[in-house]
């Protein structure tokens, strides 16, 4: 596919993604044990009610289709900027035991106060992610910062983790289903609750990012172009981490770590739009909202009678896409 950078076509793209966003949105309202007819979903949406199709919007589907969408644009955003950070394409929070270490955090709490208030856990998400990464940054400064050694150290900090999580699984069985039910991929456990703790930060946090789009593009070109034109290469990289993980910690604890969601996503954008950061960033957060959306539609449709993890879909997809998307690229390159 031919990159597209004008402007009137990125636009047009921009009003696609956005009439499709709405329109799954709609869908997955609509999906469910009870499925619901479109122009009631609408209609209850405009004018809710005291019946049962209402509530059951409002209180289960809105809040879910809500999550759903702030953990595609978070997860999308911050692989595009671990990928800009390392030079490495193949870089995002899963891969390089972010996710791990929030997880890991969440594990943590759980274990030991199952029914805590989500701010604790929700902290404690950060701190694991935040952890990991420091690490991953320490090692790979350590035996010289190249995107190979960079993939590398995320890969052995990944392992330690989900080591020490399966540790916690079999010394503590009893909290073991507690657990489970928040690291399987699952949008099952969205609520309202979460939402108030995690959705404005994870917003403010994006603003933040697209504000700053300028410094994330001057940082992709490495160290020494950054302080030749007076750029602080240091405190940008801190400060792009410390989005990264507050992005990818809450996305762990709204519905637990997912394989290869922020490289489908970063793969697919940069083959539309390109690589320029102002057209790609926009691009990422649409279309990571529209699918998780999908794939959490087609697995309520598929499943209507019992809730499976969407985390399981993206990872039996993922990889072929990816496979398939690294095919198209290199046919592009060789053309």
């Amino acid at each position: 596919m031919q990159v597209l950078s004008s402007k009137k076509y990125v636009f047009l793209i921009y009003l696609i993604l956005v009439l499709l966003l709405i329109s799954f949105f709609i869908i997955a309202l609509s999906l469910g044990p009870i499925k619901l007819p479109f122009k009631e979903v609408i209609e209850n949406l405009f004018f809710p009610s005291d019946k049962l199709e209402s509530r059951l919007i409002f209180d289960t589907r809105l809040p879910r289709a809500i999550t759903a969408c702030l953990v595609g644009s978070a997860l999308g955003i911050a692989g595009m900027n671990l990928q800009f950070i390392s030079q490495n394409p193949m870089a995002c929070p899963s891969l390089l035991g972010i996710n791990q270490g929030a997880g890991l955090g969440i594990v943590l709490t759980l274990a030991f106060y199952p029914f805590c208030h989500p701010i604790i856990y929700l902290s404690f998400s950060v701190i694991g992610g935040g952890i990991a990464t420091a690490f991953i940054f320490y090692i790979a400064n350590k035996v010289g910062l190249t995107p190979l050694k960079f993939i590398l150290a995320g890969q052995a900090i990944n392992a330690l983790f989900y080591a020490l999580i399966q540790a916690i699984l079999i010394f503590l069985p009893t909290r073991s289903g507690v657990i489970l039910i928040n690291l399987n991929g699952s949008l099952a456990g969205s609520s309202w609750e979460l939402l108030k703790w995690t959705s404005l930060p994870t917003i403010l946090v994006l603003i933040l990012n697209f504000l700053n789009l300028k410094n994330l593009h001057l940082l992709s070109f490495g160290k020494t172009t950054a302080h030749s034109v007076g750029f602080n290469y240091k405190f940008n990289i801190g400060f792009f981490l410390f989005l990264t993980v507050i992005l990818s910690s809450f996305s762990v604890a709204l519905i637990g770590p997912i394989l290869f969601l922020p490289l489908i996503i970063n793969h697919f954008s940069k083959m539309v739009v390109g690589q320029n950061p102002y057209f790609l960033a926009p691009f990422i957060a649409l279309f990571g909202a529209i699918f998780i959306l999908i794939c959490d539609s087609l697995m309520k449709y598929l499943f209507a009678e019992k809730e499976v993890a969407i985390g399981l879909l993206i990872a039996v997809i993922g990889a072929p896409i990816l496979i398939l998307t690294s095919k198209l690229k290199q046919h592009k390159k060789n053309a």
